[in-house]
């Protein structure tokens, strides 16, 4: 019953998809975000739900040129267009090119949908509809595994959702980034029940943070939290509101529960002794031998355990990077994550002149910073994963580019509004002040 659905949802959209491109955007990242086709558990998950989905929207933007705009030409996207060639170039040079294939699908489709964002995003109405996709479509996945946790008095998760958030440190790293946005809906929404929702599905997700055991997942929530905090209009209220929130969580939860998850997160300071940590350290190591060797083109996508055995001073532990940034360096050279640096670099420089030239406390200036504590959750978490094809972080990256547009296109409006005209008679209206002679 649930596949069937999913694929009539999915159906039933693909016509609308070709006369609204935009449609499209949002139903793709149902799938990517949400993934109900891994809730059914059935022909949905076999299906290429996405690619039909891609291939009606890219359709719809032939049948719409003139009307929808492709992409929007900024620093961000031409950093990620070349991004998205290098890295095909990486493929082509790879060790086992052939290694590299599922690698680089997750890569190209993440680039072309936040290109595609760049476009399709230029007003306030599509912009606030793609934040509460985002935000409620990951939002549920965290709730609820948060409510199945807190029914359970505390239990911890193994695994994510699946797609790029496949396992629990990703799951966590992912919940960690969308808070912000959970965040800037409660602080700009005029709907109260949409506001209510957002900040129940924000404490779930924090609960799922910590069900995961992710210690990256709690270093970056320790730095995002604080951020969130100062953020809010009323900082002793949150803050206090937040201290109960964890005590609450602390009685709820068993002994069990707290002694086991004492015990994960003292081992971040003993990571000598930690098994998990160690081989993160041995990873790092691995990684960096392997770009002396491979400096400009890489390995390739995916293709670092081909050759860890080969460089890896502990060969028999993990086969992958566990940091995001080692990831691009030894596998598509110094270029790629010399860009993959300029992407969130032009976007945190791109929202920090927005939220500058915004009015404080206005929906842009609120958006901008959340979108930057956003991206910096992804630059602590990532320190530990490798999360390089991350679709979040391309997503974020093409809507610091759709609100520098609208909030220039909102200010050229505001400034070209005429003038209001005044109701009171002509002869009760104040006299122009004189002009002052100039001297000569």
């Amino acid at each position: 019953m649930r596949d069937l659905i999913v694929i009539g949802i999915v159906c039933a959209s693909l016509p609308v998809i070709v006369f609204r491109p935009f449609f499209g955007l949002l139903v793709y990242g149902w799938l990517a975000y949400m993934r109900p086709q891994d809730m059914a558990w059935g022909a949905s998950r076999a299906l290429p739900l996405s690619q039909w989905v891609a291939i009606a929207l890219v359709l719809g933007l032939v049948l719409s040129l003139g009307r929808e705009r492709w992409l929007t030409l900024k620093v961000q996207t031409v950093l990620l267009i070349l991004l998205a060639g290098w890295i095909s170039i990486t493929v082509v040079t790879a060790v086992l090119p052939d290694v590299s294939g599922v690698m680089y699908g997750y890569y190209w489709k993440a680039i072309v949908i936040s290109v595609l964002t760049t476009g399709l995003v230029i007003d306030r109405r599509r912009f606030r509809i793609l934040v509460l996709l985002i935000a409620f479509s990951i939002g549920f996945l965290g709730a609820k595994r948060g409510l199945i946790g807190l029914w359970h008095q505390g239990m911890r998760y193994y695994d994510g959702p699946g797609g790029f958030m496949s396992d629990n440190n990703s799951f966590a790293l992912v919940l960690n980034m969308i808070l912000p946005l959970l965040t800037a809906l409660i602080l700009t929404e005029k709907q109260k029940p949409l506001r209510i929702a957002a900040g129940v599905v924000a404490a779930l997700c924090v609960a799922t943070i910590l069900f995961t055991f992710s210690r990256g997942g709690l270093l970056t929530l320790a730095v995002i939290a604080p951020l969130l905090i100062w953020r809010s209009r009323h900082r002793v209220a949150v803050t206090l509101a937040v201290l109960l929130g964890l005590a609450a969580f602390h009685a709820w939860t068993s002994e069990r529960f707290t002694a086991d998850y004492v015990e994960r997160a003292q081992t971040i300071s003993e990571y000598q002794q930690d098994q998990s940590a160690r081989g993160r350290l041995n990873a790092w190591q691995t990684s960096w031998l392997v770009f002396l060797d491979y400096p400009a083109f890489g390995v390739g996508p995916n293709n670092l355990e081909v050759v860890f055995r080969t460089y890896s001073p502990e060969p028999d532990r993990f086969r992958v990077s566990h940091n995001a940034f080692l990831q691009i360096l030894c596998e598509c050279g110094l270029p790629a994550l010399l860009l993959f640096l300029g992407v969130m670099g032009s976007a945190l420089w791109s929202l920090r002149k927005t939220q500058r030239e915004a009015a404080r406390d206005s929906w842009v200036e609120v958006y901008a910073r959340m979108l930057q504590i956003s991206i910096l959750a992804y630059l602590v978490g990532s320190m530990f994963l490798s999360t390089a094809y991350s679709e979040l972080l391309y997503q974020l990256a093409a809507m610091s580019v759709s609100l520098a547009v609208i909030a220039r296109t909102e200010e050229g409006v505001a400034v070209e509004a005429p003038a209001p005209v005044s109701a009171e008679p002509w002869w009760k209206r104040p006299l122009p002040a004189p002009a002052v002679a100039r001297r000569a």
